[in-house]
């Protein structure tokens, strides 16, 4: 007599009941694009290491900022068109100024070339603009929202939800060093 486990029982309805309800979505499901090229993801990288860089502690590279904005982009169709354009922006303006990419400028140079896609009137317009607003907000929510973070600075999250506001805080426990 054949004997099935629980767990095999479980991962045969997970496989098989997308392909009962709607097989075409089934497929549609397993095939999906790559949010982003792997030409741009060395620029994403640059630009997220250019808003919150590496010092004596640790950078939104180091903290995974990358792979979690690729992550969202790959649900959100929107983020990722902005992201897609303001990439290749960044990269074609980087290349009218002779380097051979963002990435490969240094540091002074990265950040004057982000300051440039702000609301200035010669600056590259709308898409450049919509983009730094973006990629700016999304690195600080990802950054600040990690662990690696949440340490550079020494916030320690309530583990148990937030207190009401009449409550006065917890003092502030420090890490040892």
């Amino acid at each position: 007599m054949l004997r099935f486990g629980r767990r095999a029982f479980l991962r045969g309805i997970a496989f098989i009941s997308p392909v009962l309800g709607n097989p075409k979505r089934a497929i549609a499901q397993t095939v999906v694009a790559p949010p982003m090229p792997s030409s741009l993801q060395a620029t994403l990288e640059a630009v997220i290491d250019t808003i919150v860089p590496r010092d004596q502690d640790p950078g939104a590279v180091d903290a995974g900022v990358p792979v979690r904005i690729i992550a969202h982009l790959s649900t959100h169709r929107e983020a990722q068109t902005l992201y897609l354009e303001g990439l290749e922006l960044v990269d074609r303006l980087a290349r009218q100024t002779g380097a051979s990419s963002f990435a490969a400028l240094p540091g002074p140079r990265r950040e004057r070339l982000l300051s440039s896609l702000g609301s200035s009137p010669g600056g590259p317009g709308k898409v450049g603009e919509a983009f730094l607003i973006r990629v700016r907000r999304d690195v600080l929510a990802f950054f600040w929202g990690s662990a690696m973070g949440q340490r550079v600075v020494d916030y320690l999250p309530p583990l148990f939800g937030y207190p009401e506001y009449a409550d006065p805080p917890s003092p502030v426990r420090r890490r040892e060093p």
